[in-house]
């Protein structure tokens, strides 16, 4: 074409004559090529929005088919569990793609048996893709597979990322069974050997996108602060924690993850202190790279956590840092600091420092003393009880304050009870942890409690249309929050107890100025 376009210049067309034809040859091929790629995008669009109707009918009915399979171990439990958290996505993915070639017959007919495999299993890829990239990036704490579907697979993506990602993964499956539009010029015909090599190109195509979304979001997960060099220090025999060190100069700065997390968590918030500190994370066993021994409670127990903060602290020979934990990591902050207070400068609780980080005797803790009394009673039955009559005072003790946090409870709205019963078994190191708690009631150090009070609420969607739902819940929250950090300031008398209303738990994150301004003032005081 470009000779012809030349010839007639040459025969004395003008410039302009010649820039207006390339022009439209150009448009003409674009919009050519573009067409293929409309139809597609606007039916994966228009398709991923009546996935919020076809949700409680799929993941119903693969919820009923995970009841009538035989009970399992894990692995295998998680596995089902997150198959079938996935699976009524990836069914209405596919019946989306069944929808189109049936309206698309011409397409059918230019399809190969490779096309549809190619397509069917890309459009998983991206949807897998999306999921865990979404997971990753927020960190969220049920990337463990044993928690990883409660209810809705895709719940905390919200509206718009669930609907991109079932579009995504439509307009995948889509592009891959498209057949090759003719361009502008008639070229030669292709011979069934080059019609394979064009479907091998496709399948290329889609996994080298695939690779760049997941580096995508890797990068994304990982970026905004400085990278960590990470190691592996033994702390046990046979147990080796991931130690992250982002680098620094002057007195050591430890965090430590909430529960599922693990020390990357930290990644953007803990490079920031490295102009005055020097800052390391540490993953808690059973979690991330970390060695995972079996979870029972001698290997969960709260103390041994600790002492697993002492072994790093030990092989690394830090002298007195500060310890910084997030949720959970609040009850191996309040090990450390009540048995050595001796070891540590100070320690800061990250809305950390609940009945798991220090028990309020006076109100109690309705979970903390359920899994109390369910130890002791493991214990009888285990034979492990000890001496009869000690065990019947601790018993009653724990029987009695159990009883007392129940009828508090029957006090409250039934529809904001914070006791539910588990969708399926929690995973077996979840609940070593859970039953491995300690009530500590002594942390005689420096220390900074922050508080998100009350919690943010806006994730969840249920509440999002129901205002005065919301209203209660939040009211809740801040009453329980508000108790404990009054208990938490009135029993530690060196703590600084600071409330951020309308954060999310993770307030590091949510709030991350106002995080980093109260520690930065904390740590100035200390000695």
């Amino acid at each position: 074409m470009a000779g012809d376009l030349l010839e007639q210049w040459r025969s004395g067309r003008s410039a302009r004559w010649l820039w207006r034809q390339a022009m439209n040859a150009v448009w003409t091929d674009q919009r050519q090529r573009a067409q293929g790629w409309v139809l597609p995008a606007l039916f994966a669009a228009v398709w991923s929005a009546g996935y919020s109707i076809w949700r409680p009918l799929g993941g119903g009915m693969f919820r009923s088919f995970a009841l009538l399979c035989p009970a399992s171990a894990w692995p295998g439990s998680a596995l089902l569990e997150a198959g079938c958290g996935l699976a009524p996505a990836m069914a209405f993915v596919w019946l989306g793609v069944l929808l189109y070639l049936m309206l698309r017959p011409e397409v059918v007919r230019a399809l190969s048996g490779l096309g549809v495999i190619g397509g069917l299993s890309a459009s998983a890829n991206v949807l897998l893709v999306c999921a865990v990239d979404g997971l990753h990036h927020l960190r969220h704490p049920q990337m463990d597979l044993g928690v990883l579907v409660r209810g809705d697979f895709f719940s905390m993506f919200g509206w718009l990322g669930l609907n991109v990602a079932i579009a995504a993964s439509v307009l995948t499956a889509l592009l891959c069974m498209q057949p090759q539009r003719p361009g502008l010029m008639r070229r030669k015909r292709v011979t069934s050997g080059a019609n394979r090599r064009r479907h091998g190109t496709r399948m290329r195509g889609a996994v080298e996108l695939l690779v760049l979304l997941f580096a995508a979001s890797h990068a994304s997960a990982q970026g905004g602060g400085a990278a960590a060099k990470a190691s592996l220090i033994e702390v046990d025999k046979d147990v080796r924690l991931e130690v992250l060190d982002w680098g620094g100069e002057g007195r050591p700065l430890v965090f430590l993850a909430g529960l599922g997390n693990d020390a990357h968590v930290f990644d953007r918030f803990a490079p920031q202190f490295t102009a005055h500190y020097h800052v390391y994370g540490i993953t808690r066993r059973g979690f991330g790279n970390s060695s995972k021994p079996v979870p029972d409670g001698k290997n969960y127990d709260a103390d041994r956590l600790g002492d697993d903060v002492l072994a790093v602290m030990d092989a690394l020979k830090l002298d007195k840092p500060i310890l910084v934990g997030h949720s959970l990591a609040g009850e191996e902050l309040s090990s450390v600091a009540s048995r050595y207070p001796e070891r540590v400068a100070g320690v800061i609780y990250l809305d950390a420092a609940y009945g798991f980080a220090y028990y309020d005797r006076d109100h109690g803790d309705l979970i903390f003393d359920f899994f109390d009394l369910k130890r002791k009673l493991d214990d009888f039955m285990d034979g492990k009880a000890g001496d009869p009559a000690v065990f019947k005072q601790g018993l009653m003790r724990a029987t009695a304050q159990f009883d007392r946090d129940l009828q508090e409870e029957a006090k409250a709205d039934p529809s904001l009870s914070v006791m539910h019963a588990p969708n399926g078994p929690l995973p077996p190191i979840v609940a070593a942890i859970n039953l491995g708690a300690r009530k500590y009631e002594s942390i005689p150090v420096p220390a900074l409690a922050i508080f998100a009070c009350p919690h943010n609420f806006d994730f969840d969607r249920a509440l999002r249309n129901d205002p005065e739902a919301k209203a209660l819940v939040v009211k809740s929250d801040e009453e329980r929050t508000a108790r404990q950090a009054d208990a938490f300031a009135t029993g530690v008398p060196s703590a600084q107890v600071v409330r951020i209303a309308n954060a999310d738990h993770y307030v590091f994150r949510s709030n991350e100025a106002q995080v980093a301004q109260a520690m930065n003032t904390f740590l100035a005081s200390l000695r």
